[in-house]
């Protein structure tokens, strides 16, 4: 047989004659109650004691106990269930986990505190009068429960000892110091007697097991490297432990009161005697989670259990503390009158519900390591969106996800449709984090139940997303949490995108009466300077033309000129009238530039074309006006403004881009007459796009005046384009321009 085979049977055979003296040790303290209660069996113990041999003396022992038996019948069945659970328990550790160290430590620590805390069978032993097989077994529990116990909620869950840079211990001196430490505990517990000082075991388990323990795994917390399981593990001892010790705390706070004879007679030892009574019960709560935290069992959603005991717990523990507090200051204030006990009650009342919220923060903190029991989520979201404006909804929710569940971040990401894909943007996230670094991505990264849609109407609007340490799990009460808060979540994402939405459309607006303002302003100008000019032409044109013509009449109709002349003279004077006729014309009458008047909006924009290819540029042009639908009308204006945005472009093509080739678009679309005028040069700069050179500007200012828009895309070496539209209009044709280009 191998070593490791050999090991392991030697040690299952071990535990199970350990095993085997529990029960013993459990059925000796049986005995007395079942002789006294039974008459069978009390004849079969007559019987023993009448017929001599080794087992006549303890027949008369227990037929004539010389001890009486003092346990209360409650009492007895509560550390009989103690110590059936703790013997249960330590079977199913070492039948699952034999080669382990904290499962074993843990293992023989549960059976030897079954033994330990068990009153009836420490009083039969002495009824028996200690026999020596008996007396192995009970010093045997007494030191194996002391020490496992001590060792198991030190190197639990692991079984190695926590890491600290703080407490730099070579290995030998701590080899040393746990020698000493063993020795040390195995002295005391052989020494203890639980019927002589019960009082010991409420220390030793109380407070220096919870020391020991709490300090343990407070360090595990304090280091960094601690894994998220080890952690969780950590954190449910220590609120397993803490109840024990406020317990023992508030024990020796009674012991006390009661040696000082402070309050009411008796009052404060009957409380002692009532909180020893009670220990066991409470220390149960460490076994169980010391036994769910090895196996990684959920038993009964140990979570949820321990959560509110934890609360509970702390309730009784204050309110015990309370009666202290009154009975000690009442016996020494007012003489241990009754009406100050009220008074000190009502204080506490009045404490109450503050407590009762410190405690369950404290409790899910402890256990759940979050601030928010799943329970309570909910309430807290509705109670929070009551108070939060729209815009902190979503990140109200997202900071519950994470408050209420196991989570170390949650994102709300939100779709959006664009081409033919999505795009996908976090619009909150807990903790804050730079949610602008997260926009634009591909989509969300998915993770089997970590993920879950949020919807409105049947539409999916996007995705609630948790993060989890490595190593961690959300439980199912976690999981329908967040499934619900994604539900939730549809109505606030549908109503924020709304309310982008409306915002865009108001800032859009905004931006559009600005734009016609300035446009307004320039008109203003524009108009003015073009009377000027007009003005202008006039008195240096026109003017000059007629008051010659005035001169010229005037000397036709004087007489002595000969007829020739004067006929001569009167048909000069009619070319000139016919030339002021047309300069006027030209003046006032606001015609088509001539490149349009004579071959349309394609024709005008084919010779534009042309005059840029003579400069070297490869230009290509496609004009469709097959849209215009029969109800629409490309009037002379709208050809016109078209015209001159589309040869404007082309020059600061030719000027300024230091292109190659160049592209011209016209189309009609949806009641719109589209433009496009793309190159392959240099390019803008963002802070350049909206230069005034090139005569943007009055670009803009045509358009605007029509209803249209003008845009310009532009990048560093990745060329220009300037696009725009204007609405076509429903009234009737209007001039040559029409005609021609339809």
């Amino acid at each position: 047989m191998a070593p490791g085979v050999l090991g392991q049977v030697s040690l299952r055979l071990a535990f199970a004659v350990y095993a085997g003296g529990l029960v013993l040790w459990l059925t000796v303290g049986t005995l007395p109650i079942l002789v006294e209660s039974v008459p069978a069996i009390a004849d079969v113990v007559g019987r023993l004691a009448a017929g001599g041999g080794p087992l006549a003396e303890p027949a008369v022992l227990l037929l004539h106990p010389t001890i009486p038996m003092t346990g209360e019948s409650g009492n007895g069945l509560l550390q009989y269930a103690f110590s059936v659970l703790n013997l249960v328990l330590g079977v199913l550790l070492i039948v699952r986990r034999p080669d382990d160290l904290v499962p074993r430590l843990l293992a023989i620590g549960l059976l030897g505190t079954a033994a330990t805390f068990n009153l009836p069978s420490h009083e039969a032993f002495h009824i028996l009068g200690s026999p020596w097989p008996i007396a192995l077994l009970h010093f045997t529990f007494h030191i194996a429960s002391g020490v496992a116990y001590l060792w198991a909620v030190a190197l639990f869950p692991d079984g190695r000892l926590p890491r600290s840079e703080r407490l730099a211990v070579s290995p030998r001196a701590l080899t040393m110091a746990a020698v000493a430490v063993t020795a040390a505990v195995s002295l005391i517990c052989w020494w203890s007697d639980f019927l002589a000082h019960p009082q010991f075991f409420v220390i030793f388990f109380g407070i220096l097991i919870p020391v020991v323990g709490v300090g343990a795994q407070t360090l595990r917390l304090s280091d960094a490297a601690t894994a998220p399981a080890t952690r969780r593990s950590a954190r449910l001892l220590i609120g397993a432990l803490l109840p024990a010790l406020a317990l023992a705390v508030i024990w020796c706070a009674a012991r006390g009161i009661a040696a000082l004879d402070i309050g009411p007679s008796g009052a404060a030892a009957q409380a002692a005697e009532r909180l020893q009574d009670l220990f066991p019960a409470v220390f149960a709560i460490v076994p169980v989670v010391l036994f769910a935290g090895v196996l990684r069992y959920r038993l009964f959603d140990i979570d949820r259990l321990l959560s509110r005991v934890l609360v509970y717990g702390l309730i009784v523990i204050g309110s015990g503390l309370v009666y202290l507090i009154a009975v000690v200051t009442g016996g020494a204030l007012v003489s241990g009158a009754s009406w100050w006990t009220v008074v000190v009650l009502a204080v506490a009342a009045v404490a109450l519900e503050p407590a009762w919220s410190l405690a369950q923060r404290w409790a899910n903190r402890v256990v759940f390591g979050q601030n928010l029991a799943p329970a309570a989520a909910m309430k807290t979201l509705i109670s929070g969106l009551e108070q939060v404006s729209s815009t902190a909804e979503l990140d109200q929710l997202v900071d519950v996800s994470v408050r209420a569940t196991r989570a170390v971040r949650a994102q709300l990401w939100v779709s959006q449709a664009v081409g033919d894909g999505q795009r996908w943007t976090v619009r909150a996230s807990a903790p804050a984090a730079a949610v602008a670094g997260f926009a634009g991505q591909v989509a969300p990264r998915l993770v089997p139940g970590r993920h879950w849609p949020v919807t409105h109407k049947g539409v999916e609007l996007g995705m609630l997303t948790v993060e989890l340490d490595v190593g961690e799990t959300l439980p199912g009460s976690e999981q329908a949490l967040l499934s619900d808060l994604a539900s939730h979540a549809g109505l606030l994402v549908h109503n924020s995108v709304l309310a982008e939405q409306l915002a865009e459309h108001v800032n859009s607006l905004t931006e559009r009466v600005n734009q016609l303002a300035s446009a307004r302003r320039r008109l203003v100008a524009a108009q003015d300077r073009e009377r000027r000019r007009i003005e202008r032409d006039l008195h240096d044109g026109a003017q000059q033309t007629l008051v010659a013509v005035m001169l010229g009449l005037r000397m036709a109709g004087a007489d002595g000129m000969a007829p020739p002349a004067k006929t001569s003279m009167l048909r000069q004077l009619s070319r000139e009238l016919t030339a002021s006729r047309t300069e006027l014309a030209e003046i006032a009458g606001g015609q088509l530039p001539a490149a349009v008047r004579d071959g349309g909006l394609e024709g005008g924009l084919a010779k534009a074309a042309a005059t840029a290819r003579r400069s070297g540029l490869t230009v290509e042009l496609r004009v469709d006006l097959t849209g215009v639908a029969p109800t629409d009308r490309l009037t002379d204006d709208a050809a016109a403004t078209v015209y001159y945005c589309c040869s404007e472009a082309l020059q600061n093509v030719a000027k300024y881009a230091g292109a190659s080739r160049v592209s011209i678009e016209v189309t009609a679309v949806g009641g719109e007459l589209v433009f496009a005028v793309a190159d392959d040069g240099r390019g803008l700069a963002p802070d350049q796009v909206a230069d005034a050179r090139g005569g943007l500007p009055g670009l803009v200012d045509r358009v605007s005046l029509h209803g249209g828009w003008i845009a310009v895309d532009s990048a560093p070496d990745g060329g220009t384009r300037v696009r725009g539209a204007i609405p076509l209009s429903s009234a009737e044709r209007v001039g040559a321009g029409q005609q021609a280009s339809s």
